[in-house]
């Protein structure tokens, strides 16, 4: 079985244990007949062998003959407990016992576990019965005795690659033949079957057949009773299946075609394709090792803690066994950037030496001088896909309409003016997706039957970082209570991100492959709605908010403030949220002059944020309430500048109705409508009408009444160092009418 066709079979569906009339012991007994006759079969030459070196006086350091004889009936299928009858046991009888229970276990909608083993690891009867003999012990003790026996070593009594041999393939041609399927290249050592003692270097006499092999005990257990799960216990870590369906856009798939056609005019080639973000490199890697006809292995992960020698052997080892296999290696580069030089210059010198065909794969370039050296290197640069690209993708995958037939309508009525046919327009323009994140969107759409833009959003929710606050938003314009001018700015802002890979990629606007993303900038007192209305364009582009968290930003360090940014900028555009500065004057604020060392870095920090921000594709909201504070140069990076004003009479009406829920007990005398005259803000209305609640909870009211409602109002306005007119908060809560009040005011 080729390589790859064992790594897709362990992803099968679950193997169910046999169960009740199919016992998995009976399976292993069946088979294990056979290997007892070999054992039987190969005492029988040691005996042969022992009579031309008979010693009475060796007997007692030995096992005899007759003691062998005795040790092989012990272990003798036919005298355990298991119930299978002795006649059943025959040579001729052994297939047609497992045909018997193959069908019973298929009647019962289960599969033997060693069958499920043998087919996922790609076993032949060779090394399914080399398996068994190494598992012997666990049926039965004896065997210990008896494999000292026929090794001719008593201290030697476990199982190892000599006695496989020895019992399996007697003869010398066989010996030959079978000796690599128990070598580290075989799949019962590549897929953890058996694993050597002291696995990874040799035992002290430097012969690899002398070193025992083991059985381990999950897969034991596994083979006895059937629990477990297969695709953890049996498992080729170098082993890579090709994604499903590829997703590629046209310039890297025109380039993986060219660099495969390099790597099948030279086996020993090193291919590298650089550009692409980590979720499609393996599409990438596939590709050209399909280009190439060859299959792919994956290389070991190489990281800086690693001492030199074992990413050395590791190194050698993984290309040695695609060597052997004959496949070409995956090697991602961009880990490699932060291994260290040592580590790198190590790990290219393995690369140098080797003739393996090599891919290699990342954003930025890794070019090992050894390699570029012998003329066996070749590289191609592709850019991220595009929007039509993107599109392209999504119809290939089969779009919303894999999914549920809500989906493309969520996105039709998420985004109108990009959707076009199908509802491919809309997720390519909002959502630039790897090809591992969009097949698990479509897989997520498809098992749950969510709309694709939902599934979109939780393939993307990332674990926040220490940096930043991660929110789903939960408001939307129904929420957002704001002047109509305001209103349809907010409005016009996802609009605009939603349209805007069209128009920066496809009709170029973006002055490049893509462009930075838009900004926005919100002034405005405090409690105006400012970062509720981040949240709302948020929640209507169907996507997280991060909210920067300044007193974790902020270093006294020179240089981590930078670092701490930029790790917020990053996390905000690979998981496609708007990132939100909130009173981002702390950060964003003027330049001075260089009086003192720490001005100088101040000024840095302003520097580099004026950079990080223009270049970032991400959607970012910036928040302050001093405009006048922020440095002049960032008012040009900003394509929208909303200015939030203290809401009117209409707005403080709605306010205030939202202020309380529908199940906040109200008393009957509680009168809303003249509160909209109090000049607050809609944060303070919020605050007020929970301190209500609260005090009339504190003194034990069924309802919230006036004089709660006058009491959190009063606070509120000392909270803000103000005092309501004469008059006023009565008037409001319908205490006076206006006559009374005019006539108390004159």
């Amino acid at each position: 079985m080729p390589t790859h066709e064992r790594g897709a079979a362990l992803t099968e569906e679950p193997v169910p244990a046999a169960e009740g009339p199919v016992p998995a012991t009976a399976h292993l007994t069946l088979r294990y007949a056979a290997v007892h006759r070999a054992l039987r079969a190969a005492a029988a030459r040691r005996a042969e062998r022992s009579k031309l070196l008979a010693d009475c006086e060796l007997s007692p350091y030995c096992v005899t003959d007759a003691q062998a004889e005795l040790l092989l009936d012990l272990t003798d299928p036919a005298a355990t407990h298991v119930r299978v009858p002795a006649h059943a046991l025959a040579p001729r009888a052994v297939s047609a016992g497992e045909e018997d229970l193959r069908r019973r276990a298929a009647r019962a909608k289960a599969v033997l576990p060693l069958d499920a083993l043998s087919r996922a690891a790609g076993l032949d009867g060779f090394e399914t019965d080399a398996l068994l003999l190494c598992l012997a012990p666990v049926l039965a003790p004896e065997h210990a005795l008896l494999f000292g026996y026929l090794l001719d070593d008593l201290d030697q009594r476990r199982p190892n690659a000599e006695l496989v041999l020895t019992v399996l393939a007697p003869s010398l041609d066989e010996r030959l033949a079978r000796l690599p399927c128990l070598g580290p290249y075989g799949p019962l050592r590549r897929f953890g079957l058996l694993v050597p003692e002291g696995q990874g270097g040799s035992d002290s006499s430097g012969n690899d057949l002398l070193r025992t092999l083991n059985v381990p005990p999950g897969l034991a257990s596994y083979l006895l009773d059937g629990r477990g799960d297969l695709a953890l216990l049996a498992h080729d870590p170098g082993e890579l299946s090709p994604p499903r369906p590829p997703l590629l856009g046209g310039p890297a798939l025109a380039a993986t075609t060219r660099l495969g056609d390099r790597l099948r005019a030279r086996r020993d080639g090193v291919a590298a394709l650089w550009g692409l973000p980590e979720g499609s490199q393996l599409d990438a890697a596939c590709a050209v090792a399909a280009a190439a006809g060859l299959a792919l292995r994956r290389a070991p992960d190489v990281r800086s803690s690693s001492a030199l020698e074992d990413v050395r052997a590791e190194a050698a080892r993984a290309l040695a066994t695609a060597g052997a296999l004959g496949t070409a290696l995956w090697l991602p580069a961009d880990p490699l950037h932060e291994a260290g030089a040592a580590t790198t210059r190590v790990l290219a010198d393995v690369l140098a030496r080797a003739r393996v065909p090599v891919v290699l794969t990342g954003q930025a370039p890794w070019r090992p001088l050894g390699l570029l050296a012998d003329g066996r290197y070749a590289e191609e640069t592709v850019p991220e896909p595009d929007y039509p690209q993107r599109r392209a993708l999504w119809a290939a995958l089969g779009g919303p309409a894999s999914a549920s037939a809500g989906a493309a309508a969520s996105v039709e009525e998420d985004a109108p003016e990009v959707v076009g046919a199908g509802g491919f327009d809309g997720l390519a323009a909002r959502f630039q997706l790897t090809p591992e994140q969009m097949r698990a969107t479509a897989g997520l759409a498809g098992a749950e039957g969510v709309p694709m833009t939902h599934a979109v959003t939780r393939v993307l929710a990332t674990v926040p970082a220490p940096l930043t606050e991660q929110r789903t938003p939960v408001h939307d314009m129904a929420d957002l209570v704001l002047p109509a001018e305001q209103a349809r700015q907010v409005e016009e802002i996802a609009s605009a991100f939603r349209a805007w890979p069209r128009v920066s990629q496809e009709w170029g606007f973006g002055g490049g492959h893509g462009g930075p993303g838009l900004k926005a900038l919100f002034t405005g007192e405090p409690g105006t709605g400012k970062t509720l209305a981040a949240e709302v364009i948020a929640g209507s582009l169907g996507v997280d908010l991060l909210r920067v968290d300044l007193a974790r930003t902020v270093s006294k360090w020179v240089g981590e403030t930078e670092k701490n940014l930029d790790e917020a900028f990053r996390q905000a555009e690979a998981s496609h949220a708007l990132l939100l500065f909130d009173e981002a004057d702390s950060l964003f604020g003027k330049r001075g002059t260089v009086d003192r060392g720490s001005d100088r870095y101040a000024n840095l920090e302003v520097g580099f944020l004026l950079q990080r921000l223009e270049r970032s594709p991400a959607l970012v909201v910036l928040t302050t309430n001093l405009h006048g504070n922020l440095d002049s140069a960032f008012t040009r990076r900003f394509q929208f500048v909303v200015r939030f004003s203290r809401p009117g009479d209409r707005e403080r009406n709605r306010l205030w109705r939202l202020a309380f829920p529908a199940r906040a007990p109200l008393a009957p005398d509680l009168r809303l409508e003249g509160l909209a005259r109090l000049d607050l803000t809609g944060a303070a209305i919020m605050a007020a009408a929970r301190t209500a609640a609260l005090l009339a909870a504190r003194s034990g009211d069924t309802a919230i009444g006036r004089e709660h409602l006058a009491e959190a109002i009063a606070r509120q306005f000392r909270q803000e160092s103000r005092l309501p007119r004469a008059g006023e908060l009565e008037l409001a809560l319908g205490q006076v009418d206006d006559a009374a009040s005019a006539g108390s005011t004159r």
